[in-house]
């Protein structure tokens, strides 16, 4: 009898407590180490989560949420840098109301850097916190990717080219080249860019493109965060230093709406004496007047949740299934009144 006891006590799964005991910590350190929280030392946490793998440690939220009679409908989280927060608002809108008619729920994650990225996707994998990943200007290493799927938790990627996983891009590169042909086909000879965070590759690219356009001697300023005021004080900087600039491009239409501020309070007229261009075609852009690349924003966070109910086999689908295929959308210049050529052009 004492035999089968052991061997019964053997085949349940772990807990919290055995975690703590392996790790020699408290349960209330393996509790905050499971949500994620700051309030742990890097050795420590590293200690609990090796003994959590030693263990197969896996915390279902599912189960959870059964447990307390709570309904159990798939959950999705999204993770997204909110470096402009109309864009990632005009993403998050289609996405969660998609993903409600699928009856899916969904949270959101505002990440703040890699770290906390990694904070996060730690608790996810963890405790299988969610049933589908949706990750929005970020990717995630290989070693992740195989981590998620040995757990069974599917991931899509957005304005990201996630190897390994579907994803939805658009051409930022051409983008970049686009926006600034445009401004030196209505006859700026001295463009310049304000970019954004270098973390974020869309932004990257797009400095790619225009410098292969206007030449690595062309000014650049990079803004630290995706604001009007922080376009305002790139484009005062750009014009201190470059006082013959007569072109602006910005990625990012919040970055060129403090440009025009600036440009305007100098006394230079847009555009006969700075052209000037943006990047996403947010809301109130055609009020303003700002020329810029659109790119279909609403397409974003509507492909997101159709491609994660289809590999959850929820919503139209008529069953779970294993793989989506990656697309890329097309960009379309719209030019307004602080660019000189007009007429659209889609690639």
């Amino acid at each position: 009898m004492r035999a089968l006891r052991k061997r019964f006590l053997m085949t349940l799964p772990p807990t919290i407590y055995d975690i703590a005991k392996r790790a020699g910590v408290g349960i209330a350190t393996v509790s905050r180490v499971l949500n994620g929280s700051d309030r742990v030392a890097d050795a420590t946490r590293t200690a609990v989560q090796q003994a959590m793998k030693d263990l197969d440690f896996r915390p279902n939220r599912a189960a959870r949420r059964l447990a307390v009679g709570g309904v159990n409908r798939p959950r999705v989280a999204a993770l997204m840098p909110f470096f402009s927060a109309s864009f990632y608002y005009a993403v998050s809108a289609p996405l969660s109301a998609a993903l409600t008619a699928a009856d899916i729920d969904l949270v959101l994650y505002n990440i703040q850097d890699r770290d906390h990225k990694n904070r996060v996707l730690d608790r996810i994998v963890a405790e299988r916190a969610c049933e589908g990943l949706v990750l929005l200007s970020m990717g995630v290493r290989p070693s992740r990717l195989a981590e998620l799927e040995r757990i069974g938790v599917p991931l899509v990627c957005v304005d990201y080219p996630q190897v390994g996983a579907p994803a939805l891009t658009v051409d930022n590169v051409e983008a970049g080249k686009v926006a600034t042909q445009h401004l030196i086909d209505g006859g700026a000879q001295r463009p310049a860019l304000i970019t954004g965070p270098s973390r974020a590759l869309a932004f990257r690219q797009r400095e790619e493109g225009f410098t292969a356009v206007a030449g690595a001697a062309a000014p650049q300023v990079r803004a630290d965060v995706v604001t009007i005021d922080a376009g305002r004080a790139a484009a005062a900087m750009l014009l201190d230093g470059h006082p013959d600039i007569d072109a602006l491009v910005c990625v990012n239409d919040m970055l060129a709406v403090g440009a025009l501020q600036e440009i305007r309070s100098r006394g230079r007229r847009v555009p006969e004496d700075v052209q000037l261009i943006g990047f996403d075609d947010q809301p109130l852009m055609d009020v303003i007047g700002l020329s810029t690349i659109r790119q279909p924003m609403d397409e974003f966070g509507g492909w997101a949740a159709r491609s994660i109910a289809t590999l959850l086999g929820r919503g139209d689908a008529a069953q779970k299934v294993s793989t989506v295929a990656s697309v890329q959308l097309p960009i379309e210049l719209v030019t307004r009144s602080t660019s000189r050529v007009s007429g659209k052009r889609t690639t």
